[in-house]
């Protein structure tokens, strides 16, 4: 009887979880616009609450604490817009020029693999085989880039929304940061006594399972992209800021976010010679072996608690849904959703 009640249970959320799944991805654009300030100002909240809690303890008032922050961070931003930003937006810039030139460089590189190929001593058969793949996997690839630079080009030209959602962002931040007891409270106000100590048992992991992921991943990318950037500098490669960016963002996904950040500073290094892209694999692979030895062990403290054939399938998921930013947010979720099963499952049994 036991196990019957369980497995019904365990169908139920499923079931449940299931029918959720199928709404959100029905209307994912719809959601991913609205959840897009949330999640932004989850991130701001995680990154921020750990110093306004160290300067709780001066005898700074929380909402006091957060505006100082907030003007601390709007300086360093205006710093960086000085000084930065406009190296990335002329590196930017000049990728899109040269663009065509890119292109032209890869189509003679690709013509003289054929004309390789096809003067080769290899059996008509195989040549066609081989002839067939390359021209199928370069279609491919040409609307896979074509795409992603649409996509680039899109989010370029919503500036104003992008800066509103980023407002909104920290005005929703602030009040998490502020008011986040009050939120609790608020919530287990309205549960059942009997459920309270579950849900701010369930509460905890989940906040940990956050904590752990967003200031940890936070700090892991900063310091890759900084690693890459300077071993880029180092080389003397083309735009080494964009690229550093890049492959510290991507390392956020796990497994597969160090191959797809390296693609892109292998691709222009290339152009310039094979030396030099083989000198950009060996930095980003030695990047990724002290993030794996050293940065990553020291700085991500907690794990997710998902097996890494869980975690492969929920970048996967996320990434076939949602794009780039499902690959970003798909592994917490999951760790999150499998607390919440567990949890539940726990409380009624």
């Amino acid at each position: 009887m036991h196990f019957k009640r369980k497995l019904l249970i365990y169908i139920v959320l499923i079931s449940a979880l299931t029918l959720s799944c199928l709404f959100i991805i029905r209307n994912k654009d719809k959601i991913i616009d609205i959840v897009i300030p949330f999640f932004i100002a989850i991130i701001i909240a995680y990154t921020l609450k750990p110093l306004v809690l160290k300067m709780e303890t001066k005898n700074i008032p929380r909402s006091l604490s957060i505006i100082l922050i907030y003007i601390v961070l709007t300086s360093a931003i205006i710093a960086t817009t000085i000084f930065i930003i406009p190296e990335l937006i002329a590196n930017t810039k000049e990728i899109m020029d040269k663009l065509p030139e890119f292109t032209g460089k890869y189509q003679k590189l690709f013509n003289s693999y054929i004309s390789n190929i096809q003067s080769s001593k290899w059996s008509p058969e195989i040549k066609n085989a081989i002839l067939n793949e390359i021209q199928n996997g370069s279609g491919k690839l040409q609307d896979f880039i074509m795409r992603t630079l649409s996509k680039g080009l899109n989010t370029t030209m919503k500036a104003v929304t992008i800066f509103f959602d980023l407002t909104l962002s920290l005005i929703i931040a602030y009040y998490f940061i502020k008011d986040s007891k009050s939120f609790r409270d608020g919530f287990l106000s309205l549960v059942p006594r009997k459920w309270r100590n579950g849900l701010i048992n369930t509460g905890r992991e989940i906040n940990q399972i956050l904590s752990n992921f967003i200031q940890g991943q936070l700090l892991t990318a900063l310091i890759v992209g900084v690693l890459e950037a300077l071993g880029l500098l180092l080389i003397n490669s083309k735009y080494p800021f964009i690229l550093g960016l890049i492959g510290g963002i991507a390392n956020i996904i796990p497994y597969f976010g160090p191959f797809l950040g390296c693609l892109p500073a292998v691709a222009l290094a290339l152009i310039e010679s094979p030396i030099k892209a083989l000198w950009t694999i060996i930095i980003f692979s030695l990047v990724q072996q002290i993030d794996n030895a050293f940065i990553s062990p020291k700085i991500i403290e907690g794990k997710l608690g998902l097996h890494p054939l869980t975690t492969i399938v929920a970048v996967l998921i996320g990434g076939e849904f949602f794009g780039i930013i499902g690959m970003l947010v798909s592994v917490p979720i999951f760790a999150i959703i499998k607390v919440i099963l567990k949890r539940s499952v726990e409380a009624i049994v």
